[in-house]
């Protein structure tokens, strides 16, 4: 398993794990209160943790696996993460669109908000996904 392929799965548990406290989070407001406004304090807190929890992350693992970590991509893993990237845009750019037709059927600006924020984890889940299938492939 390779260095990118190790970070591909540290980010997307941390992703998961931070986007699945979100949804519950949103879930058990919409459950109480029959709708869901944006909570700034929500979600200041968990884009830090997921900011810190990346970056501890990818501290802990450059420092258990630091040879590979020093490593320069091959073309290769360049060619794997670039299509990656290519299959979170359309992810990205389906949810978006998605949100919007949403939105003018439902008029609900709170709704777009939280799809356009599904959007963006899904995108990054697909990018992690991706990276981690071509690096499975490859080998």
């Amino acid at each position: 398993m390779t260095f990118r392929e190790k970070s591909a799965w540290l980010m997307m548990v941390i992703t998961l794990f931070v986007g699945g406290y979100m949804a519950l989070e949103v879930g058990l407001t919409f459950l109480a209160q029959q709708h869901a406004p944006p909570v700034l304090p929500l979600f200041i807190g968990l884009t830090v943790s997921l900011i810190s929890l990346s970056i501890v992350g990818q501290i802990v693992l450059t420092v258990i696996y630091r040879q590979e970590a020093e490593l320069r991509p091959d073309e290769r893993e360049k060619k794997i993460v670039s299509r990656a990237q290519s299959i979170a845009g359309l992810f990205l750019s389906l949810g978006i669109v998605v949100s919007l037709v949403l939105y003018l059927f439902q008029n609900d600006g709170n709704a777009l908000f939280y799809a356009c924020l599904f959007s963006l984890v899904v995108a990054q889940l697909a990018e992690y996904s991706a990276q981690i299938v071509s690096f499975r492939r490859s080998v």
